[in-house]
């Protein structure tokens, strides 16, 4: 895909996994937001473009990210499951959790910061790039729901030309006020700011919000809005 700012990211918040940055793609830059043209753009002191990131089939591994720094005379590969320094504001540690699955998981430290949070979900459209969001080692987000079996997935598709997004969940879900379901779809990017409830509302438990909200563009002077 393309390199267009915000046409392929957004924020995601989740009660139990903390905030993530959603970015779509399979071939992805990460640089500084102000540069304007990064598809993984971070807040810190970083250079314009940093990364290289291209997901890569492979016949033994299945699908998986690579990581290459740009400007660089050496192209070879960096570290899976490493901290890797992109300048004094920190790092990034890329890992991919699921074996089944290739969206990765972006883990940024120091004081790097992409749109609020410390965390980049890469996700590569179609049903292979699915985020799964459990209890177990093998998801991408946390949530506790009734035990280890309690998982939604979530995936971007590509649908008449448009992206799409469907989370999916056996327990139930539901946008507030309206009918429990198990599987919901919306635009991608989202529009506007949308909630939706994982697990059934009948439980004990409180229900555990999701949040999709649409990047904002980069500004000089984030403010306090």
């Amino acid at each position: 895909m393309p390199s267009r700012p915000n046409s392929y990211r957004a924020q995601l918040a989740l009660d139990e996994g903390g905030e993530a940055m959603l970015v779509v793609g399979t071939s992805l830059e990460l640089g500084h937001a102000m540069g304007g043209q990064a598809d993984v753009p971070l807040w810190g002191d970083l250079a314009e473009r940093v990364l290289e990131l291209t997901l890569a089939e492979s016949f033994h591994a299945g699908a998986r990210w690579r990581m290459r720094a740009l400007g660089e005379p050496s192209v070879s590969e960096l570290e899976h499951d490493a901290v890797i320094s992109i300048g004094s504001a920190g790092g990034v540690r890329l890992t991919q959790p699921c074996t089944a699955s290739a969206a990765g998981v972006l883990e940024l430290s120091g004081t790097l910061d992409a749109g609020g949070a410390q965390r980049v979900l890469l996700v590569p459209p179609g049903a292979g790039g699915v985020v799964r969001i459990g209890s177990t080692s093998d998801c991408h987000l946390f949530w506790k729901g009734g035990g280890p079996e309690s998982i939604a997935e979530l995936t971007v598709c590509e649908e008449d030309g448009a992206l799409s997004l469907h989370l999916r969940c056996a327990e139930g879900l539901r946008i507030p006020g309206g009918e429990l379901q198990t599987h919901w779809t919306g635009p991608f990017p989202p529009r506007e700011r949308m909630e939706i409830h994982l697990g059934d509302p009948d439980s004990s438990g409180p229900p555990c919000a999701l949040c999709l909200s649409p990047c904002s563009h980069p500004t000089i002077d984030r403010g306090s809005a």
